[in-house]
């Protein structure tokens, strides 16, 4: 998976990294506040032998001191420093726990030894690293003399005693939430892209092109500012077919998408072109609720002879363009659609328009558009990316017929993002 797959992964499954993401800081910010804080107070001791005064001496006595200081670490954790300092600050704590809290540690090639101890306060901390220090230094020089009256081999003094710990030295936060919040993108990501492999809805128009026997005329990105170019676009591509003048737009997924009709007849419009639309989604999703006027009638209404064409076609307001809306429609209207009574309608407004656009109802939800087809030049099937799935693009192909020449070419739509502007809209509210 390339950086691209993963950021369009993370766009289209954003609200799953985000709870993982949340849940698992949530948990390691719960986490952190049931672990015990603990304070760590170290004070620093200079290992240093009796030698002579010579620089042989010194050299000798410090080389000595350096291989003293690997078993002085082992004697400031010993048992016995620990039993020393449980009785001397009256701890209730066990011998093998007081050890457990109290460490050394040497840089390598030095005289120089760390001795930390660690508890649950700060000033609890510093006693003990103190008594560890006294003990360890009075248990070094009870084992260093060699004959009474005579100084010890070796002495070790304290160069920096234990301060009081500003800030706990465990938990550490940073590290706890860190861990956190890679988890929850590793959680997220898992569950995103185990999300998307079962997502079986199209994303792309290459993979609607395989799945549609017929050319994609266009690519419609609503929200784009090259939506509309791309709508004068795809009427360039419908003109360059003949005798084109009746184009039927379908829906191939189970939503019907009006804004495309609308568009393509505004389009055709800005030519000089009269041009009408006409609703015939008897599903109620067509183009009519989207379009600032109304007509006393509509198709349904002259299907059933009950008003005049004048009642039924009205003007946008914007010079070329006409709407023919649905109406009210009633259980009649879609076998009315495949009646005589249709096609005779439609050879009268051939005559009138230059143009017509028909917005049909999805041909997955009403058999409509497939007697709509014989009465148009071209019919375009409309595939609505993150909407449609491939088995309900292959069915709604197969209803038409997989070598069906009816269905002349697709067009590929997306809506964008929730609150952004719709440049489709402008189309008729421009001016």
């Amino acid at each position: 998976m390339s950086l691209s797959d993963i950021v369009r992964l993370i766009r289209r499954r954003w609200p799953i990294v985000a709870v993982a993401l949340v849940l698992c800081v949530v948990a390691s910010y719960g986490y952190l506040k049931t672990l015990p804080k603990t304070y760590t107070a170290t004070s620093t001791c200079y290992v240093k032998m009796a030698t002579g005064t010579s620089v042989n001496d010194s050299y000798q006595g410090g080389m000595a001191a350096q291989q003293r200081v690997r078993s002085y670490l082992d004697i400031a954790q010993s048992e016995t420093v620990a039993q020393r300092v449980k009785d001397q600050l009256g701890l209730h704590d066990s011998v093998d726990g007081v050890r457990g809290r109290i460490s050394a540690a040497s840089p390598p090639a030095s005289m120089l030894i760390s001795i930390s101890a660690k508890d649950s306060t700060a000033s609890g901390a510093r006693t003990l690293a103190d008594e560890a220090v006294s003990q360890f230094r009075a248990l070094v020089a009870q084992l260093e003399y060699i004959q009474v009256d005579a100084a010890p081999a070796a002495r070790v003094d304290v160069i920096d005693q234990a301060a009081l710990p500003a800030a706990p030295s465990s938990p550490a936060p940073k590290r706890i939430l860190m861990l956190g919040i890679l988890a929850g993108l590793f959680f997220g990501m898992t569950g995103a892209l185990a999300v998307d492999r079962l997502d079986r809805r199209l994303r792309t128009a290459e993979e609607v092109a395989k799945l549609v026997p017929a050319p994609i005329l266009g690519v419609v990105d609503e929200g784009r500012p090259g939506a509309e170019g791309e709508l004068r676009r795809l009427r360039s591509r419908i003109d360059d077919r003949p005798d084109t003048d009746v184009v039927l737009l379908t829906s191939l997924s189970p939503r019907t998408q009006p804004e495309v009709a609308i568009g393509l007849a505004r389009a055709y419009a800005d030519t000089g072109a009269h041009t009408l639309l006409i609703d015939a989604d008897t599903t109620g999703g067509g183009p009519t609720p989207l379009v600032p006027v109304r007509a006393r009638a509509g198709l349904s209404e002259l299907l059933r002879e009950s008003a005049p064409l004048s009642d039924a076609v009205v003007s946008w307001g914007e010079a070329g363009v006409w709407l023919l809306g649905l109406g009210t429609a009633d259980r009649r209207t879609p076998d009315l659609l495949a009646s005589q009574r249709f096609a005779d309608l439609m050879k009268k407004l051939r005559g009138d328009f230059d143009h017509i656009v028909i917005a049909a109802a999805p041909v997955t939800v009403a058999a409509d558009a497939i007697a709509l087809a014989g009465r148009a030049d071209a019919t375009l099937g409309l595939v609505e990316l993150e909407v449609a799935t491939g088995p309900q693009i292959s069915g709604a192909v197969a209803t038409f017929g997989a070598d069906d020449p009816r269905l002349t070419g697709a067009v590929v739509f997306s809506r964008p993002a929730s609150g952004s502007r719709n440049p489709l809209q402008r189309l008729w509210k421009r001016g």
